[in-house]
C-alpha cells in the first residue's frame, strides 16, 4: 500500500512538472506575441503604458523612469498584454495609439501574430535541419488484385513493390511529411495518377519505385470464432485503388538546410490547412467540438502531454501552437487583433474613425464572450 502511494505520489509530481513546463511554453508564446506589438510600437514611437506578463493583480513590476513604461508580472499566468496609451479612446497626445497613422496601427496590431509566425518559422527550420522531420514507414503490405464489378477478383503475383520497413520520402515529387497531417500519404496517393513514382529509403539507401495503383486485399474480423474464440478473418477487397499498404509508424529524417528552410516556410500553411479541415469535420458532424477544439486549459494539457513525450515533441507542439495563436489573433473577432485591424481599415477607407466608445464596448463584450467560449470549449473537451 505504501509503495503504491509512493508510485502515485511520484506520478503526481511528474505531472505537476509537465504542467509547469507547459505553462512556461504557453507564456513564452504569449510574451513573443506581445513583444511583437511592443517592438513595432517603439519603432513608430507609440506611447506604451505597460508591458505585462499575465493578468490580474500585479505581483511585481518595474517602471522605466525615462519612458514611464511599467514592466510587470501579474498573478494569472494565462495571458499578457502591451497597453498603449489612447488605445480605447480618441487620445490626446500625438504618441497615443489612435492618434498614430492608420498604416502604423495596422502594422503594430499585426506584429503580435507576426512574431508568433516568425518564431515558429525559425525554431521549426532549425528543428527540421538539426533533428529531422517525420516520414511514414510502411507497415503491412497487402496483395494487389484485379477487381471485377461482380465482386470477383484475381490476385496479382509479384505486384508488391513496396516492402515492410520502407520509409516513404516522397510521392510523385511531393515530400511526404506526415506527423502534422496523419493522412498526408493517403491524400497524396488519392490525388496521383494510376502510375506513381515513390521515393523510399530502404536499408539506408534511396530508391525510386514506379508503382501502379491497384485494388488490394485486406482482412477483416467476422462474427465467427475459431476454436480459441478469436474472430475469423475474411478477405476484403479495397473500394479504391492505392499502394496496398498500411502505416507502420514514422521515421525521423534530417533535412538539408535548404529543404528545412523551404518546409519551414510552408509549415504555417500546413497548420492552417489542418485547422480548417478540423473545423470542416465539426460542421460535417464527423467529429465533436470537444474533440477538435479547446480553450486555454486544453492547450496546457496538450502541451503537458507533449512535455511527457520529450524535447522533440515539445518543440514541434510549441511551433504548432505558436502558429495557431497567431492565426487566432488575426481573425476579425471582437477583442482580438484582427478586429482592431478591421476597424483601422474601415477608418482608413472612411477617413474618419467609428465612434471610439462603441468600438471599445464591442471589444469589451467580445473579450467576455471569448473568455466564456474558452471555458465552454474546455468543458466540452474534458467532460463533453
Amino acid at each position: 500500500m505504501v509503495s503504491l502511494l509512493a508510485v502515485s505520489g511520484i506520478e503526481v509530481l511528474k505531472w505537476i512538472g509537465y504542467f509547469f513546463v507547459a505553462l512556461i511554453c504557453l507564456m513564452l508564446m504569449i510574451m513573443l506575441h506581445e513583444l511583437g506589438h511592443y517592438t513595432f510600437g517603439k519603432i513608430f514611437k507609440f506611447k506604451i503604458n505597460e508591458f505585462s506578463i499575465g493578468f490580474g493583480p500585479k505581483l511585481f513590476g518595474k517602471t522605466n523612469k525615462k519612458t514611464g513604461e511599467l514592466f510587470s508580472v501579474r498573478a494569472v499566468p494565462l495571458g499578457g498584454y502591451c497597453a498603449f496609451a489612447g488605445e480605447d479612446e480618441e487620445g490626446e497626445s500625438e504618441a497615443d495609439f489612435n492618434k498614430r497613422p492608420v498604416w502604423q496601427r495596422i502594422i503594430v496590431l499585426f506584429a503580435g501574430a507576426g512574431f508568433n509566425f516568425l518564431s515558429a518559422f525559425i525554431v521549426i527550420t532549425i528543428f527540421f535541419s538539426a533533428y529531422g522531420e517525420y516520414f511514414p514507414v510502411v507497415g503491412n503490405v497487402y496483395q494487389h488484385v484485379e477487381y471485377a464489378p461482380d465482386g470477383s477478383y484475381n490476385t496479382l503475383d509479384g505486384s508488391q513493390v513496396l516492402k515492410e520497413g520502407d520509409v516513404i520520402l516522397s510521392i510523385d515529387g511531393k515530400p511526404c511529411y506526415s506527423l502534422l497531417e496523419y493522412n498526408k500519404m493517403s491524400s497524396l496517393v488519392s490525388k496521383s495518377e494510376e502510375k506513381i513514382d515513390v521515393v523510399v529509403l530502404r536499408d539506408g539507401e534511396k530508391q525510386t519505385l514506379s508503382i501502379t495503383k491497384h485494388h488490394y486485399l485486406t482482412f477483416a474480423d467476422t462474427a465467427d470464432k475459431d476454436a480459441d474464440g478469436n474472430p475469423i478473418q475474411a478477405p476484403q477487397v479495397s473500394e479504391k485503388k492505392g499502394l496496398g499498404i498500411s502505416l507502420g509508424g514514422f521515421s525521423v529524417q534530417k533535412l538539408s538546410f535548404g529543404k528545412a528552410l523551404a518546409h519551414g516556410t510552408t509549415f504555417g500553411y500546413d497548420v492552417l490547412r489542418v485547422t480548417v479541415n478540423s473545423v470542416k469535420q465539426i460542421f460535417a458532424g464527423s467529429v465533436s467540438v470537444g474533440e477538435s477544439m479547446g480553450g486555454t486549459a486544453t492547450a496546457i494539457f496538450s502541451l503537458a502531454q507533449l512535455v511527457q513525450a520529450g524535447v522533440p515533441a515539445i518543440i514541434y507542439g510549441f511551433c504548432i501552437l505558436s502558429v495557431s495563436i497567431g492565426i487566432m489573433n488575426v481573425l476579425p473577432l471582437p477583442a482580438l487583433d484582427g478586429s482592431r485591424i478591421l476597424f483601422a481599415i474601415i477608418e482608413g477607407i472612411r477617413r474618419k474613425p467609428l465612434n471610439r466608445k462603441v468600438e471599445g464596448t464591442i471589444h469589451f463584450v467580445g473579450l467576455i464572450v471569448l473568455f466564456g467560449l474558452a471555458i465552454l470549449l474546455d468543458f466540452l473537451h474534458f467532460f463533453g
